[in-house]
């Protein structure tokens, strides 16, 4: 990016999206014909981890080689004698073992410098597993399991990093602690030094709904008490975690004034604790912004008070797991909510002007075609202004997996996990039929005259327009071509 080249980076650490080894990307490729994503953004552990990066005395620099177009020898190419101090990398789980050789090598070529992978959440769900990688690379210098509480800032600043534990877990799991715990954050607080937005401003990046750029992601609570079966994330953030009111409506003031326009917080369901949440949204509301922000949350949680006030404080999107259209089926992942509930909430969006989202499961293990297609038609119904169609994954370390391989429908060695193909064997559909049924959703929706009307009639620039145009050709038109 251009910020590695115009930046003096003798005393500088790399915080790196790394080029991909798989056949597709994390995200954001515009490289490989497999990966194009219309929509990337910046990965929120390398956003959270650069204010410890600098609190350590370091400048934080970003690069990421996706974006860029860059595979490891480009890379290597791009950093070489630039006087960087350490790397810190994000890693994917299904190519682990050989990213991490190519990370053994960059740090070869630049001198041995400490480098840390950010490790995810797969693979903060494993133990051994990170045992393992820690004993099979010796010259790792860590790997971070929580980019929201962590003591990197500790290592980085330590005259001895060996004296300092290397691995830091600060979440705890059900049945105990995944390894030794350093608490980072007391009192039910969580404490993020405030981030370097500065260095991820790029204007390549957008959300699927944005309406403007440059973009960057914000980090509020931390955790998610409910047990969805199919959710890897409650898996580890079981109690909820905030931050400081003020620290973040100070942090939001400063990408404002760095000139982003939008903002996407990652919380896993915002707004669920209503004390804090109206506490905060009435302080932003009260400095007017130019910024508008979206969000995730659930149907229960959004009450028509909070979507006002939501509203008012200026939220434009909001996304709901929405997930099937059978009522019992939804309380079998422990979504009680009624279909009417549904649809009062998405009534009340479209009346304050807030755009919706709707995430879709097709295919749980016992669907028909019929059950399916009920689905798709309920998603229509309730007309949000997106849906993400996804097929059913049970995905490592859920409970979703526990009972697939319990009840004998999980499909060994199946390791996609776009949400495009399944890993789990249905009763009545077979792995053609689903990846079928999810581009006739995906059709069905998109391609309604009513839907692409409204569409363009709302376009108030040439970036949405172009951002739409990629977005039906990545969710639609390629995906039958490839058929």
């Amino acid at each position: 990016m251009k910020v590695l080249d115009r930046m003096d980076t003798r005393q500088s650490y790399l915080l790196l999206d790394p080029p991909s080894l798989a056949e597709f990307c994390r995200r954001g490729s515009l490289r490989e014909k497999d990966a194009a994503q219309s929509a990337p953004f910046p990965s929120i552990d390398l956003i959270l981890l650069s204010g410890a990066v600098r609190d350590a005395g370091f400048q934080p620099i970003y690069l990421d080689a996706q974006m860029d177009n860059l595979d490891w020898d480009m890379l290597a190419g791009r950093v070489r004698g630039r006087g960087i101090a350490g790397v810190v990398s994000l890693i994917s789980s299904s190519q682990i073992d050989a990213e991490l050789e190519k990370l053994r090598e960059l740090k070869i070529v630049l001198g041995g410098v400490p480098v840390y992978a950010v490790g995810t959440i797969m693979i903060q769900l494993e133990p051994h597993r990170v045992q393992r990688l820690l004993q099979e690379n010796p010259w790792l210098d860590g790997i971070i399991l929580n980019a929201a509480e962590h003591n990197l800032g500790v290592l980085l600043a330590a005259s001895d990093p060996e004296s300092v534990e290397p691995v830091n877990v600060a979440v705890q799991r059900a049945d105990g602690p995944l390894v030794p715990e350093i608490r980072v954050s007391h009192g039910g607080s969580l404490r993020i030094p405030r981030p370097e937005h500065a260095i991820f401003r790029d204007r390549r990046y957008c959300f699927p709904q944005s309406k403007r750029t440059p973009v960057t992601c914000v980090q509020f609570s931390l955790g998610c008490p409910f047990t969805c079966e199919f959710c890897i994330d409650n898996q580890l953030y079981r109690k909820m975690l905030y931050r400081e009111v003020s620290e973040v409506v100070e942090e939001l003031v400063e990408i404002d004034r760095l000139g982003f326009r939008e903002v996407y917080f990652k919380d896993l369901t915002f707004g669920l604790n209503k004390k804090i949440s109206t506490e905060f949204l009435e302080e932003l509301a009260a400095r007017k912004l130019r910024l508008r922000w979206l969000c995730t949350t659930r149907v229960d949680v959004a009450t028509p008070r909070m979507l006002r006030l939501m509203r008012r404080a200026g939220c434009y999107g909001i996304e709901f797991g929405v997930e099937h259209a059978k009522e019992d089926v939804r309380q079998r992942v422990t979504k009680r909510i009624s279909n009417e509930h549904i649809r009062g909430v998405f009534a009340d969006c479209r009346r304050l002007g807030i755009e919706t989202t709707a995430f879709i499961l097709l295919a749980m293990e016992d669907d028909t075609e019929a059950d399916v297609r009920a689905t798709i038609r309920f998603a229509r119904s309730i007309r949000p202004d997106y849906v993400s169609f996804n097929v059913l994954n049970a995905l490592p370390g859920t409970s979703l997996e526990a009972r697939a391989r319990r009840e004998g429908f999980l499909r060994e060695g199946a390791e996609d996990y776009r949400f495009v193909a399944s890993n789990i064997k249905h009763r009545y559909l077979s792995p053609t039929q689903v990846e079928a049924l999810r581009r006739e959703a995906n059709r069905t929706f998109y391609f309604r005259p009513s839907l692409v009307l409204d569409r363009l009639l709302k376009l108030r620039s040439f970036f949405e327009f172009r951002k739409l145009v990629r977005l039906s050709w990545d969710t639609v038109w390629r995906p039958l071509l490839c058929t």
